[in-house]
């Protein structure tokens, strides 16, 4: 990645700290923030559960005079294991409060439920034609995940669109579903910063996934609808959780929804001539020797836009006597 290489922390504003931490995955880094007022350190997001991700963000902490025990607030943008994933650790150190959303503060707590959660995950991705093999290497996965996030008690939800000061600093936690339907961005007005999470990214869209436990949720919908809740704030400068810092916030939504429109037209396009299961969809748009957690992650992107496509009624679903889901063109004459 560009502009980091050579520090793990960089001073973006007075008394506002990026800090890049590891992960071992294709996505090599994640953002976090810190904010250093009267005496104390407010954290937002914190990075996946690694021993190299304590040891990264000890250090830099350090080198600006602080340290993990000073850190008295934790400010989450969604419950995913790369942004909150030490702050169970933090929180046993500090004593320091975590803020998230009421809704992902929930979906934790679900997440807890190890057998009904699997039971529901693997008999959603048969029907929605996954290959065995990916489905078993996935549920390993999963179980791995939850270990990749230390437990820690929230102190209190983030209130929707709600204000909140640090010694004057001022802020405001946007709601902006999609990527998690309790996903929040933070605006800093003053300097004009906003930590977008994995709302807005730099170079790839963020995978919008069914959240399987609010089977109403329309990710890419709401994903759709918060970009337009973002996209007339007075943004300087982009600070998301992976990628580069950008300025031109308007021009990236742009690209990001033209890109949606194009992934739609390619769904519509594969569905012409036959009815098709959702993986065989997401075998046509995506590239089709891909690994299995990447076979995952296309059939997931693919179901948010059917999801929408069958709202629009230009297309219905069908479940078929091998159990599968195929869905076909509504013709309108």
């Amino acid at each position: 990645m560009q502009g980091v290489a050579s520090s793990m922390i960089e001073e973006i504003g007075r008394d506002f700290f990026m800090i890049t931490l590891p992960m071992p995955f294709r996505l090599k880094h994640v953002h976090i923030f810190a904010t250093v007022y009267d005496g104390r350190v407010a954290l937002f997001d914190t990075g996946l559960n690694l021993r190299q991700t304590i040891t990264t963000l000890e250090r830099d902490l350090e080198s600006i005079g602080r340290s993990i025990s000073q850190v008295d607030r934790i400010f989450v943008t969604h419950y995913h294991a790369d942004h909150c994933g030490i702050a169970g650790y933090i929180q046993e150190i500090s004593g320091a409060e975590v803020q998230m959303s009421a809704i992902d503060w929930q979906r934790i707590q679900v997440n807890t439920a190890v057998p009904s959660v699997l039971e529901q995950f693997k008999e959603f991705y048969f029907r929605h034609d996954l290959p065995q093999a990916s489905i078993r290497m996935l549920t390993k996965m999963q179980k791995m995940f939850r270990s990749a996030t230390l437990p820690f008690t929230v102190g209190c939800c983030l209130e929707p669109d709600g204000w909140y000061d640090l010694d004057g600093r001022t802020f405001q936690a946007i709601d902006v579903p999609g990527h998690s339907r309790g996903q929040v961005c933070f605006f800093f007005p003053e300097e004009g910063f906003l930590l977008s999470g994995d709302h807005v990214l730099p170079e790839i869209t963020p995978n919008l996934s069914p959240d399987l436990f609010a089977p109403s949720f329309r990710p890419l919908k709401s994903f759709l609808s918060s970009l337009e809740r973002i996209n007339g704030l007075p943004v300087k400068r982009v600070y998301p959780g992976h990628g580069d810092p950008f300025n031109d916030l308007r021009s990236r939504i742009k690209e990001i929804k033209h890109h949606h429109v194009q992934r739609t037209n390619l769904i519509l396009q594969s569905l012409r001539d036959e009815a098709k299961t959702t993986f065989q969809v997401s075998q046509d748009i995506f590239e089709p020797d891909l690994s299995d957690f990447d076979q995952f992650l296309a059939l997931n992107e693919t179901y948010v836009h059917l999801l929408n496509l069958l709202e629009e009624q230009q297309i219905a679903e069908a479940l078929t006597l091998d159990g599968k889901v195929r869905w076909s063109l509504i013709v309108h004459r």
